[in-house]
């Protein structure tokens, strides 16, 4: 159930919120968002929230009341929060990782994609790389405020739930064609293999790339 919540939340709703603002409908946007927030926040707080990292039960409960005071107060205010929200966990999660004593997270899924432990180039391209996603959601939240304060409502909404998408998939197209070429020696292994693999580690796992211990 979880999984396939992830899965509507990451394709549908940034495609279904692009929709209603294109339609001028904002308003069912946000009311679509109050009952977005309040399923996760029901599902994922099930049985205590086991598994579930109390941010993302935070995140949920105040988009939730958020979103009930936008529709109170006729504003669709509420909508700009969630893609900074989500970046800012991103920048989090990436930067953290490269704090002293910690596993780059880039060379965390390097390992799982390899196998065990990298050769040094490896480990210090993962360690680039895991600073470029840093400085890549960082523009993200600047980006998402910009057009949030500037443009036009269908502009940002273009830019945070369409073009978005494309700029991360472009991002690990473009680091997976470099290791490819520049590390062929070492063996590729796609974005594919690498996604199966991943989706395989409980979340609960402390090895998990993204929401274990990051330790050596």
């Amino acid at each position: 159930m979880r999984t396939l919540l992830l899965t509507l939340g990451l394709v549908f709703y940034p495609l279904a919120v692009h929709g209603l603002v294109v339609l001028q409908l904002p308003g069912f946007a946000v009311f679509g968002l109050v009952a977005a927030s309040l399923t996760y926040l029901l599902v994922l707080g099930f049985k205590g929230g086991r598994g579930v990292a109390p941010a993302w039960l935070w995140m949920y409960g105040l988009l939730a009341a958020t979103g009930v005071l936008s529709l109170y107060a006729r504003s669709v205010h509420v909508l700009f929060l969630p893609p900074v929200l989500i970046n800012l966990g991103l920048l989090a999660v990436f930067g953290a990782s490269l704090r002293h004593g910690a596993v780059p997270l880039v060379e965390r899924l390097m390992r799982i994609a390899y196998a065990g432990a990298l050769p040094p180039g490896l480990a210090s391209l993962a360690r680039r790389l895991t600073w470029l996603w840093v400085v890549f959601f960082a523009g993200m939240v600047l980006l998402s405020v910009a057009l949030a304060h500037w443009a036009p409502l269908a502009v940002w909404s273009l830019f945070v739930n369409v073009l978005y998408y494309f700029f991360v998939a472009a991002m690990l197209l473009l680091q997976h064609v470099y290791r490819h070429f520049r590390f062929r020696q070492y063996g590729s292994v796609s974005l594919w293999q690498l996604g199966r693999k991943l989706a395989r580690i409980s979340p609960r796992d402390p090895n998990h790339p993204f929401f274990g211990r990051g330790r050596p």
